[in-house]
């Protein structure tokens, strides 16, 4: 592997994916140099059991997760509620808007917040 031959710099690598700082193009070569690195019975970065089941670990949990800014847990411009209709449905609650909202279940089963 280019760069990187240890099992530090690999997680240092990983680290900066992580917190934004490899990004696109960066993020996906080397997360797929990464995977190769464990499948390869060469063993490039001369991996101990161990290091290896904490590294798949890592990769495993960054693979498929896009970096971008934190969402916030409340949406402002959702006038309705925050909480779920459909885990709710038939029961009353205050919107983020201050009005009272009902979820009611439309022709296809499926529960909505409706204004009332």
């Amino acid at each position: 592997m280019p760069f990187i031959s240890t099992y530090n710099g690999a997680m240092q690598m990983l680290g900066w994916i992580e917190s934004g700082r490899c990004a696109k193009t960066c993020r996906s070569s080397w997360l797929r140099n990464f995977k190769y690195a464990l499948k390869t019975p060469t063993n490039p970065l001369k991996l101990t059991a161990v290091q290896r089941k904490t590294m798949k670990a890592r990769i495993a949990s960054l693979s498929g997760k896009r970096i971008t800014a934190p969402v916030s847990k409340t949406r402002k411009n959702r006038p309705s509620p925050s909480i779920s209709a459909a885990e709710n449905c038939g029961k009353t609650a205050k919107g983020n808007d201050g009005n009272m909202y009902k979820s009611v279940a439309d022709k296809n089963g499926v529960c909505r917040w409706k204004k009332f």
